[in-house]
């Protein structure tokens, strides 16, 4: 049987330590006071690893966000709940309406970015050096921009699974939390390096759903969130067979119709349980489940949390926002946060 080298864990334990636990901030994934904003405890100049962040927001107003991405680094955006946008780069709009969770854009180094949500939004942001992208590249640098920034946004269902990875750290914390932070923030660039790699091949692409048809039925399923809603009725509100509509909404929004609107239920339950002093039997038949306990397993398993205990975390965040300066509760979002 092979022996372990402790004393090779414990000096790589405590070389990450002594790097790092000055560098990253005190939570492991912040959110942001400002759209796009690097947390003070890890600036440019004082951290070289991949840092994330998080922006959301339950509001159902309009919200109008400007930054110019820094020349020392690239910003990787990840869609976490379904979300109404129009972003814009250099003044050119590259996206407007409805982007998916699992969606992504990679902003370059100096590029001026403008957005406008309408209505709730959450987005994880990974600030990447590009130190840190050279690092990980090698010698791809010498064949040009190893980490490919395309105008729109990018549908990766992978990428989506990785980033809610990333906020499991939080659950870990600490040291250990920090360097799984950090592994989980190297696999989505280093994925990212390798599909500007490698292009996808055309063989056997299925055509997206038509906007129009995917507005149709995104306006059908939130007049019917409290509804019984199958295959046939999204399929009818598209005006396609059930086969086809089927294979064109994922490859347009990268997710199963069944999934997509499981998904709507959940974020409006959690809209819900923030604005509205209801029962969990309530909540529950208001999004479309027939008891609770089958609302309390599928909203544990995509948030994390039961929703009792979601909702008192989000209490709690909402009072320590209260107890901040003015002035940091106009920028700060905790009040209507999405976990």
């Amino acid at each position: 049987m092979a022996k372990t080298n402790l004393s090779a864990i414990t000096s790589a334990r405590s070389l990450f330590a002594v790097e790092h636990s000055h560098n990253l901030p005190a939570k492991i994934v912040e959110d942001e006071l400002s759209w796009r904003s690097l947390p003070q405890s890890a600036q440019p100049s004082t951290n070289p690893m991949v840092v994330a962040t998080r922006w959301r927001s339950f509001d159902q107003g309009i919200c109008e966000a400007s930054a110019e991405n820094p020349v020392d680094r690239h910003l990787v955006a990840i869609v976490l709940r379904r979300q109404d946008v129009r972003l814009s780069l250099f003044g050119r709009t590259v996206h407007d309406g409805i982007a998916m969770p699992g969606m992504f854009h990679v902003t370059g180094p100096g590029t001026v970015v403008h957005c406008v949500f309408r209505g709730p939004y959450d987005v994880l942001h990974l600030h990447v050096p590009n130190a840190r992208i050279a690092e990980l590249a090698g010698d791809a640098i010498a064949a040009g921009t190893p980490l490919r920034t395309e105008p729109a946004l990018t549908q990766d269902p992978l990428g989506d699974r990785l980033a809610r990875a990333l906020l499991a750290a939080e659950d870990l914390g600490g040291l250990f939390g920090r360097l799984y932070a950090d592994c989980v923030s190297t696999a989505i660039v280093a994925r990212l390096l390798g599909s500007s790699r490698s292009p996808a091949s055309p063989r056997g692409k299925v055509a997206e759903l038509a906007r129009w048809r995917l507005k149709r039925v995104v306006d059908y399923v939130e007049a019917s969130l409290a509804d019984p809603v199958s295959l046939a009725d999204l399929a009818a509100a598209a005006g396609l067979t059930r086969m086809h509509f089927a294979a064109q909404f994922r490859a347009a929004t990268g997710l199963p119709p069944h999934e997509y609107l499981t998904r709507r239920r959940i974020e409006r339950a959690q809209e819900i349980l923030l604005e509205d002093n209801l029962t969990l039997v309530e909540v529950a038949l208001s999004v479309g489940f027939q008891t609770q306990s089958h609302f309390t397993t599928v909203f544990k398993r995509f948030v994390g949390q039961s929703p009792r205990a979601w909702q008192l975390s989000q209490c709690g965040k909402r009072r320590a926002c209260e107890q901040l300066p003015g002035w940091q509760q106009d920028n700060h979002r905790l009040h209507s946060a999405a976990a």
